[in-house]
């Protein structure tokens, strides 16, 4: 993940046409799968794009004061736009500077959105079938008995073109003109690695599967999220080697056991205990830290502990019976990460995990700052006492606490000395 800094520049370019009443299929079909953060910041980046007609660029600060969001919300924001096909990120760096450069399409129209089996499908996971169908007939247009025969004049009968005019071969030629660009869907899943997974627990080979079933394996572990090697022995289970060609994955089945997999929908999902994130307004490395885990999630924080590499799924799906089963909000969960991972040789153990958690649940702590507070007190009684000392200086946001000396990353020495900001949530993280 890359980090965004207060002082980064932003350019927003429309790389198709957006019409007013696309702002309706944003609302009634879009806002359901990203939500209503992801929306108001493809309107803000919209309005943008205009404005940096005469500006052309601008910071991120004013975005985020723009927008009123933390550089967490807005990063979820981002992803949900990207991951629909609604929004490009790329990132320049320059002596002067990093600029983030946005590109904008326009949302897909009722009928490409109804017809995505991926987007519509997933509009079904989130609102159910019947209010996606009453959606759905908000865009359906009455057909009408025919009223007699039809005498419209054609377009030949008006004009009568000669096709060999040397104005229709210009026209052939010109290049076109800007029009309703959408960006594609990614999906990350790969045939490959799926086979390479089933290869270690069964014999089924690629050669198994026609075209349509790997297509419609694809769409269902991206529709549910789930990766290669949690879809390989599923996909093991509910295969049948006897039957012919084109039946012998039982899709039905399949698509229960992924949805167990992932039981929350991760970006229209809320969170268990709703906390205004509790920002420091000391300077320094600990400071930057505790902004950051107050601001983004743990799947996220965990990537950056783990040098950008992706959580593994059974560390996901620990870090999500916490957050169900304590209802400890985000913040609350990075502290507990950052704790067991320094404190037990930097393995995520369930036991230890749930203790802990445990432990700030019946306190009732909802904050970074508090949970460091609390685990600093019983840290001399744990394994290994924790010091909240930070392993690479991917955390620290500001540029001039990269030479702090080591002993100014203690926490323990630094804690008791940090000021609660009011957390307006503009601060750098």
């Amino acid at each position: 993940m890359v980090l965004i800094h207060n002082i980064d520049l932003f350019t927003v370019r429309l790389v198709t046409l957006i019409a007013e009443y696309d702002r309706d299929t944003m609302v009634n079909l879009y806002q359901p799968l990203i939500g209503h953060e992801a929306v108001s910041l493809y309107f803000t980046l919209w309005s943008e794009s205009n404005n940096q007609k005469i500006i052309p660029s601008s910071t991120h600060e004013s975005l985020f004061v723009k927008t009123q969001f933390t550089v967490g919300e807005f990063i979820k924001a981002r992803k949900a736009l990207e991951a629909v096909g609604l929004l490009k990120t790329y990132l320049e760096t320059t002596e002067g500077g990093r600029y983030f450069h946005y590109e904008l399409y326009s949302p897909k129209t009722p009928n490409d959105f109804f017809n995505d089996t991926l987007l519509y499908g997933l509009l079904i996971k989130c609102i159910g079938e019947k209010e996606a169908q009453r959606a759905k007939n908000i865009y359906s247009i009455p057909v009408n008995n025919k009223m007699g025969e039809d005498i419209s004049a054609s377009f030949q009968e008006v004009f009568h073109p000669d096709y060999e005019d040397p104005a229709f071969m210009k026209a052939i030629k010109t290049s076109k003109a800007v029009g309703r660009n959408q960006a594609i869907i990614e999906s990350k899943f790969s045939y490959e690695k799926l086979f390479e997974e089933l290869s270690k627990i069964s014999q089924i080979s690629e050669k198994a599967f026609l075209k349509k079933d790997l297509k419609e394996l694809a769409r269902i572990a991206t529709l549910y999220g789930v990766d290669e090697e949690t879809a390989a022995p599923i996909i093991n289970s509910f295969y049948n080697p006897n039957a012919e060609k084109g039946k012998r994955l039982d899709f039905e089945n399949i698509t229960k056991a992924f949805q167990e997999e992932t039981n929350v929908v991760y970006l229209s999902s809320s969170k268990s205990v709703s906390t205004k994130p509790k920002f420091v307004s000391s300077s320094g490395a600990l400071a930057s830290k505790i902004n950051l885990m107050e601001s983004i999630s743990p799947k996220d924080f965990l990537a950056i502990l783990q040098n950008g590499s992706e959580p593994a799924t059974p560390d996901l799906k620990l870090i999500d019976n916490i957050s169900k089963k304590f209802r400890l909000n985000n913040s609350v969960i990075n502290a507990i990460i950052d704790y067991v991972l320094t404190t037990n040789n930097n393995v995520l153990s369930r036991p230890y995990c749930e203790k802990v958690a445990a432990s700030l649940a019946r306190e009732g702590i909802t904050s970074t700052l508090d949970a460091m507070n609390y685990l600093k007190k019983i840290s001399s009684g744990g394994k290994e006492r924790y010091n909240g000392k930070m392993e690479s200086e991917q955390y620290v946001a500001p540029a001039n606490n990269k030479k702090e000396k080591e002993e100014d990353l203690n926490w323990n020495q630094l804690i008791d000395d940090i000021d609660i900001d009011g957390g307006d949530g503009n601060g750098e993280a």
